[in-house]
């Protein structure tokens, strides 16, 4: 999956042909598209790191793919968790998938949450800076991150 198509599918919901501000439901749908254009992207970059870029894509890309867990990617990227020796556009990409899925968990599943037009343009506009900067690491840098989010230390 494409992430610039999630990111283009949430710039049309913001820029909806209407008169005043943009409804609601419109808001909060383009809110869960970005976080899922950085959670698609993280997962695409996994595959890649761990399985091989080739195509056509093969059973173990899609199961590296299909691996990844949103709340091990949360846990993993919260700030303090992530590790050493990585650029910082990696930081930067993995602590705006974390605070984007905090955002998604609001506009799914909190009706009280209000979401303005310039707040989402806002967060579209920072996912995809995010993307492009994470794209340029190193396959060594993307394959860190991959382990990192995939796999659990265990306690000695």
């Amino acid at each position: 999956m494409n992430p610039d198509h999630w990111l283009d599918a949430a710039a049309r919901l913001l820029h909806q042909p209407r008169r005043g501000a943009p409804r609601q439901v419109y808001l909060r749908c383009a809110v869960s598209l970005i976080y899922y254009a950085l959670f698609h992207w993280l997962a695409n970059s996994a595959a890649d790191a761990l399985a091989g870029a080739t195509k056509p894509r093969d059973r173990s890309w899609t199961r590296v793919y299909r691996s990844l867990q949103h709340r091990q990617v949360r846990e993993q990227c919260r700030k303090g968790r992530r590790p050493g020796g990585l650029p910082s556009s990696i930081h930067r990409f993995a602590t705006e998938i974390a605070v984007m899925q905090a955002r998604r968990h609001s506009a799914d599943y909190d009706p009280g949450t209000r979401f303005s037009k310039s707040g989402v343009a806002a967060s579209l506009e920072r996912a995809n800076r995010a993307i492009r900067d994470a794209e340029g690491a190193t396959p060594a840098e993307k394959r860190v991150l991959a382990i990192h989010v995939l796999f659990r230390e265990r306690a000695v």
